[in-house]
């Protein structure tokens, strides 16, 4: 009887032990570090630079010239080019009076923005 006394008493410490370094490795793995949770660790985005000024984006990208249709598209005016892409355009009173036209922009794309920050817009020829 003494022997299976002592058996329950070690496997008792045993479950114990086993119990702990389990609960131990549990509080580890759930502890927040930048490699697991880019939440709790993110950075602010980049911040917008004030009105009228270019983004890095904006100064290194060149003209183009893109050809298409003024159309409204809710409360903006959009350039719905031949390809039957979508552009937004950086501004509404320049596209307003060609709503409906073929035209030709001259500006500079932002392509993750799908926006064309216009220089000039005028009629196409037909």
């Amino acid at each position: 009887m003494r022997m299976r006394n002592s058996i329950f008493t070690l496997q008792g410490a045993l479950s114990v032990l086993a119990i702990s370094i389990m609960v131990g490795y549990a509080a580890e793995a759930l502890q927040p570090t930048p490699e697991r949770s880019g939440a709790i660790y993110a950075q602010d985005p980049a911040p917008s630079p004030p009105p009228g000024q270019a983004t890095p984006d904006q100064r290194t990208a060149k003209s183009s010239t893109f050809m298409g249709t003024i159309v409204k598209d809710g409360s903006e005016f959009v350039l719905r080019a031949s390809s039957g892409d979508v552009y937004r355009l950086d501004t509404p009173d320049k596209a307003q009076k060609f709503e409906g036209k073929s035209v030709k922009v001259t500006g500079k794309l932002e392509e993750t923005a799908r926006l064309i920050h216009v220089e000039a817009i005028e009629e196409a020829s037909a």
